[in-house]
């Protein structure tokens, strides 16, 4: 699947040519974490941006979340992005629903003259109806830019 998942990347990227990219609006991939899913991602402004995730979580109940982040991100260069931001989300299982607060923090890379960033970032969730808080939420994505 992993292997698949590179290869389509991969290929995606051949197929478009930026070496003029200055900077990029709005990137789609896929989350890698104990919340994995497609994650999307678009600047609003110059530092502002919304993120949305549509995943799947195994560890905190076995859930299928819909997640809603604002984040500022700091830019060190062009290739390089700290970002921290907050947000919430749905979940639902069988017979339980969940609302969420989340909060989250991490570093991006955008690689000049390639299509493709990677983000690693730490995200702990407050669920509001059980007043439980989680904290294992690290997780890497990699997203397409567009």
């Amino acid at each position: 699947m992993k292997q698949s998942l590179l290869a389509f990347f991969f290929i995606l990227a051949l197929t478009f040519n930026l070496s003029g990219q200055d900077a990029y609006l709005h990137s789609i991939g896929f989350r890698a974490g104990p919340l994995t899913g497609v994650t999307y991602k678009r600047f609003i402004g110059v530092p502002s941006v919304i993120e949305g995730v549509l995943g799947y979580n195994y560890t905190n109940g076995k859930t299928v979340t819909v997640l809603g982040l604002y984040e500022h991100h700091f830019h060190i260069n062009y290739q390089l992005n700290l970002f921290a931001g907050a947000g919430t989300s749905v979940a639902y299982r069988k017979d339980d629903f969940r609302l969420n607060l989340e909060a989250i923090a991490g570093l991006e890379y955008v690689f000049p003259n390639f299509p493709l960033n990677f983000s690693l970032d730490y995200k702990p969730v407050f669920h509001i109806l059980n007043k439980e808080l989680f904290f294992n939420e690290f997780a890497l994505s990699i997203r397409y830019i567009l």
